[in-house]
């Protein structure tokens, strides 16, 4: 699709909850695509549906829009306010003999039901001007439903290729509803055609929609856009995407404090490559190697590890005073009263562990206070006896002669010490890593140490003493 310029593609979201990430990926497949092609990316809330559609909403997806880096061009267009124009378009379409008046009763209908199946049999498609006048002066509410034509519709898809769909398996669908309200296929053509859309790209559940809507762009006589329709988002079940996978929405994945890069990334690869084995990319970098060409026809599969991986990697690219400042937003405590360089030391050694900004506050507080419980799986194991209380207090006493301080000193210390009672290292290290931080992992023991200060872990191995020989 290189000779493309200048698109004009829309986001259309609903207003009816937060946004999703299958909505969010559709969002920025729009987005690459527009400004890949220096385009033109318009937001559109469809907010026909009173009953469900809500300004909350509404304001949450702007939100997360705008968090992602995913920014629209003009004001958003509501549908709300444009009701006027569906009606007129509909009164166009009954004036050219494109749609007609449909009075036939729900239990009518119901009786044209054959089966599991059904398509309108056409009962008020040839009624006389006569009929239609009795009908409607007799107070007899309706429908109105499109003409469609024999023959069949065709479509080349930018992802799926060729598609053609015979009429007969197309009924006369209906455009408005008896409450005079337009259906979804009316209102998204009348808005692309007034909105010069040039593209619609949008899930692959719509594509059951496109060949009725090419029929109203035809019935207008308004240019039809191409279309390209994305392949679904499936759980690891191999079912379409949702909470029950535990894949939460984008408001969610900001509260956690992940980077919206990252997310970003994830997305674009959940159906697109670029056609190398690069993983890892910023928005400008996905931007400028976007093509559709490269979009999958087959579903992609929601991979919760394979996110965390992207986040991680995205971490650690983040400059560590970046980080702070994300953790502030987030908890404007953390850290409160430690000096700068203390907490940079900390995210240092905590990035490699991170997909988020919340992991490392989550993972820190033993940078910060003396552990109040150990964790009990580790104790069992790593504390069995009054023998671990006996060289943890040898390596402590060591500890407290060191006078310089650093990873390296307090690592041959620790070895030094191990090998002279004739025990692997790891029995020291494990205990040791208990005392200071309460729980069996964490970065480096040295480093950490090296971290928290002399007295603070001659302070923390002091009092674990007190307590593990007691528990033995």
């Amino acid at each position: 699709m290189s000779d493309v310029k200048n698109p004009k593609v829309r986001f259309a979201p609903s207003p009816t909850g937060q946004l999703h990430l299958g909505s969010a990926r559709t969002a920025l497949f729009n987005y690459l695509y527009a400004k890949h092609h220096d385009g033109t990316f318009y937001l559109r809330i469809e907010d026909t549906d009173k009953a469900r559609s809500k300004q909350e909403y509404v304001e949450q997806i702007c939100s997360s829009l705008e968090w992602l880096g995913i920014k629209w061009d003009g004001e958003p267009l509501f549908q709300s306010t444009r009701l006027n124009e569906y009606h007129d378009v509909v009164l166009t379409l009954l004036e050219n003999n494109s749609a007609y008046r449909c009075f036939c009763s729900k239990d009518a209908l119901e009786t044209a039901r054959v089966g599991g199946s059904y398509q309108y049999p056409g009962t008020c498609r040839n009624l006389s001007e006569e009929d239609i006048k009795l009908h409607m002066n007799s107070g007899e509410g309706f429908v109105v439903r499109l003409r469609v034509p024999e023959g069949e519709t065709h479509f080349d898809d930018m992802i799926y290729g060729a598609v053609h769909v015979k009429h007969e398996e197309i009924d006369d669908f209906i455009i408005a509803r008896s409450d005079g309200q337009p259906t979804y296929n009316l209102v998204v053509v009348v808005d692309d055609h007034e909105m010069e859309i040039t593209h619609i790209i949008r899930g692959e559940d719509h594509i059951s929609n496109t060949p009725k809507q090419i029929l109203i762009y035809t019935a207008m006589g308004y240019a039809v856009p191409k279309f390209a329709h994305l392949p679904m988002i499936l759980g690891q079940d191999k079912k379409r995407l949702s909470k029950r996978h535990g894949a939460p929405g984008v408001q969610e994945f900001k509260n956690e404090g992940y980077l919206p890069d990252a997310l970003l990334n994830y997305l674009a690869l959940l159906g697109w490559n670029p056609g190398s084995d690069e993983e890892i990319f910023t928005l400008d970098e996905l931007i400028a190697l976007f093509e559709m060409s490269h979009v999958h026809k087959k579903s992609a599969v929601y991979d919760e590890q394979k996110l965390s991986w992207i986040s991680g990697q995205h971490m650690v690219r983040l400059g560590t005073a970046k980080i702070l400042e994300g953790i502030h937003a987030i908890n404007a405590d953390w850290g409160q009263g430690f000096e700068t360089n203390y907490l940079y030391a900390i995210l240092e050694q905590l990035k490699q562990r991170s997909k988020s900004l919340r992991d490392f506050i989550d993972q820190s507080s033993y940078f910060f206070t003396d552990p109040q419980s150990y964790d009990e799986k580790s104790s069992r194991k790593n504390w069995k006896n009054v023998a671990t209380s006996q060289i943890i207090n040898v390596y402590k006493k060591r500890l407290e002669s060191i006078e310089q301080w650093d990873a390296n000193v307090i690592e041959s210390t620790l070895r030094m010490t191990a090998e002279e009672n004739d025990i692997s290292a790891g029995k020291l290290i494990h205990p040791t890593r208990l005392a200071l931080s309460g729980v069996s992992n964490g970065p480096s023991l040295f480093i950490l140490m090296a971290i928290l200060g002399k007295d603070v872990c001659i302070r923390r191995l002091n009092k674990a003493l007190e307590i593990f020989p007691l528990q033995s």
